[in-house]
């Protein structure tokens, strides 16, 4: 039996209200009730998030000790515009709600995480890029544990600063396992000062590190480890290698490099066609050949199972909103955890919860009035 998951209602109300104190009409924690509730329904919008409310505004203001009227869109507009100029005070609250959901504290359980770039497809604007986040995804409670706009930086760079965010959250127990955009020493070795360890793989990028990895498996493995699987009538074969004598070339540029790891993905599809693919990585922590194919594999959960579904389920592709995206995106990537620890069908359950607005507020721990 899944733990009742920890609801960030509690969390979030305690951001100081912002407000002009001589011209509020609803109260503070039942705004970010009513917020999370319509969030919770994935509208594709603002606007939709307005309607929404306006057809359930009987049930809402009777079961939220609301006023009669319900917060109008223009509101709701200014409520995310305000949210994303004190993002510092929600990025707080949701790091506290972070360590109390948080199931491996004080234990030796090492802590998988995946950083990955997204981008939000619809707000784009003519003479203006599609904004951009870096987020990092906990894979153990389906979360995003911490995101922020890149800006037009590099993604190494950016990712730099959320490395003492890292170690505040999880100490020194965490993995960070990385695409080739982050395949570089700098950003490494700052991985390690900050307590973490890294994965990271050896693409076209850093050819000549790749020739030495190369190198080393012309010698016999430390480990090996093959899966084998059938997927839609084709054979998908999976052998992981790893190789702990590592050449000096690329101990000098990863610091505490520990594990030289290489993939070959072999592919026999339907109409007879065998396809063969190689890939190396390095690791500065000891693996098997086992640990090291289930880590590896676990990197894409972060497009699977967050970006993915924000875009299925919370439409952020779809979404033309620029002011106040940040915080609707940190949002959803709470949002996900909650969903996650009750269904594996996301979308299904979301949908459900559209037209069940008391289901909603017992899913954030609210007694209805």
């Amino acid at each position: 039996m899944k733990p009742k998951p920890i609801s960030p209602l509690p969390f979030l109300t305690q951001i100081p209200d912002w407000r002009d104190q001589n011209r509020i009409t609803y109260e503070w924690n039942a705004l970010w009730t009513l917020m999370l509730v319509g969030l919770l329904t994935g509208p594709e919008n603002i606007l939709a998030l307005s309607d929404w409310f306006q057809a359930q505004r009987e049930v809402l203001c009777q079961h939220l000790a609301l006023p009669s009227s319900i917060p109008s869109q223009a509101t709701l507009y200014r409520f995310f515009w305000k949210l994303d100029v004190h993002i510092t005070d929600l990025q707080t609250a949701l790091f506290a709600w972070v360590k109390a959901c948080h199931p491996v504290v004080d234990t030796e359980r090492l802590v998988l995480l995946a950083g990955d770039g997204k981008v939000l497809k619809g707000s784009a604007r003519q003479g203006e890029a599609a904004l951009s986040f870096l987020s990092v995804f906990f894979h153990e409670l389906a979360l995003t544990v911490a995101q922020t706009p890149q800006n037009g930086r590099h993604e190494a760079r950016v990712m730099d600063g959320l490395l003492d965010t890292l170690h505040h959250l999880f100490g020194t127990g965490w993995l960070l396992t990385l695409d080739a955009a982050y395949t570089e020493q700098g950003l490494t070795g700052r991985i390690i000062n900050a307590g973490g360890a890294y994965l990271v793989p050896l693409k076209n990028n850093t050819k000549t590190l790749k020739s030495w990895a190369q190198v080393a498996f012309a010698y016999p493995p430390t480990t090996t480890f093959c899966d084998v699987e059938h997927r839609c009538g084709e054979d998908w074969t999976r052998t992981t290698c790893t190789q702990t004598d590592i050449p000096e070339e690329v101990s000098y540029t990863f610091p505490a490099a520990q594990t030289l790891i290489r993939r070959v993905h072999h592919v026999c599809h339907r109409d007879g066609r065998v396809t063969q693919e190689v890939r190396y990585a390095v690791c500065s922590m000891l693996l098997t050949a086992h640990e090291a194919e289930d880590i590896w594999r676990q990197h894409w959960g972060i497009e699977n199972r967050s970006h993915h579904r924000r875009d299925t389920i919370f439409h952020e592709d779809r979404c033309r909103t620029r002011l106040g995206a940040q915080g609707l995106a940190l949002l959803h990537g709470t949002f996900l955890a909650l969903l996650h620890a009750q269904t594996r069908r996301l979308t299904a359950f979301v949908r459900r919860l559209r037209f069940d607005p008391l289901a909603i507020l017992t899913l954030l721990g609210v007694e209805p009035s």
